[in-house]
């Protein structure tokens, strides 16, 4: 919910952006507010999914009571540790057990998601996007874009949100996928690959939080997830690099289950973005637009956008 409180303050701002890409949450909200165009749209729908019997129902088979953000999960783990311990005990690949021992069934996560894109396809989108998952068999990140069928937004973002051991990996086109934060948590390469050498300013929303020392021992589930969270830090510190402005207004660790407060996540997002730090996007933008018009060799071209540099830098300044 973090992105929906970012994406707001720079629609306060007046931005927009041109492409959105999205892994694992970013991909979930990301095509909900590329759906309706705006966030406040986007939080009502996330308010009446969150509040409907049927997502009562799936939190409560699964992750127990509500528990504020310094809570921890307690119910339907035992089960699903048992379960998996078998399935690897048997020898049986990664893939196989990622697509097999999720704690949550697929049909479940068929449901919820079906619930929330409900007349959503990448053919409704108002604005261009992308999610980014990991395809289990090559090995590899991939792009899902609109050339997908009917249900293939759905079923891209569920794979991008395939948290390994807690959501079931998902079939598409023969190969099982899971989450995308295992080999691109901040997708810039794709997002570049996507524009093809055109001219753009990227924005990265990165919403993971800091590895923090436990000071009680960790559960089966929690040293997994560590151990992947882990293995995708070098990566993600070098993807930091590649974008031209970062944003990353989590700061501490929170339990990723902690539905209850999502309102106190979005509010975090939007409260990130100072005025000092708004001041800084629109200067990297002028910054970037200027380094583009030197570059242009044709002098009535270049002419015509030194003139808009200068109405765009008026227009920040007020």
């Amino acid at each position: 919910m973090s992105h929906l409180g970012l994406i707001e303050a720079l629609e306060n701002r007046g931005l927009r952006p041109d492409l959105v890409v999205g892994t694992s949450a970013g991909a979930l909200f990301g095509a909900l507010y590329c759906h309706f165009g705006n966030v406040g749209d986007v939080f009502r729908e996330v308010e009446l999914v969150f509040g409907s019997g049927e997502f009562r129902e799936f939190e409560g088979k699964y992750f127990g009571e509500r528990k504020p953000a310094d809570g921890h999960v307690q119910f339907g783990i035992r089960h699903f540790i048992s379960g998996l311990a078998g399935t690897l005990k048997n020898g049986m690949h990664l893939g196989k057990a990622l697509a097999t021992s999720a704690m949550v069934a697929e049909k479940d996560a068929v449901s919820l998601f079906g619930r929330i894109f409900e007349g959503i396809t990448f053919q409704t989108l108002k604005i261009p996007f992308a999610a980014v998952a990991v395809d289990l068999v090559e090995g590899v990140p991939v792009v899902f874009t609109a050339d997908r069928g009917p249900d293939g937004l759905m079923k891209a973002v569920m794979a991008s949100c395939a948290i390994p051991f807690i959501f079931p990996a998902v079939e598409i086109e023969g190969h099982a996928h899971a989450d995308g934060y295992i080999m691109s948590n901040l997708p810039v390469r794709e997002a570049r690959a996507l524009l093809a050498g055109q001219e753009a300013l990227l924005i990265g929303l990165d919403v993971s939080a800091p590895v923090e020392l436990s000071a009680d021992d960790l559960s089966t589930l929690e040293l997994a997830l560590r151990l992947l969270d882990l293995s995708t830090r070098s990566k993600q510190t070098a993807d930091r690099l590649l974008v031209d402005v970062l944003f990353q207004p989590v700061d501490r660790s929170y339990p990723w289950s902690s539905f209850a407060e999502h309102k106190a996540f979005y509010d975090l997002g939007r409260r990130y973005l100072s005025e000092e730090r708004l001041a800084g996007l629109e200067k990297a933008y002028l910054d970037k637009y200027a380094a583009n018009v030197r570059k242009d060799k044709n002098p009535a071209r270049k002419h015509l956008a030194a003139a808009r540099l200068k109405r765009i830098a008026r227009a920040c300044e007020t």
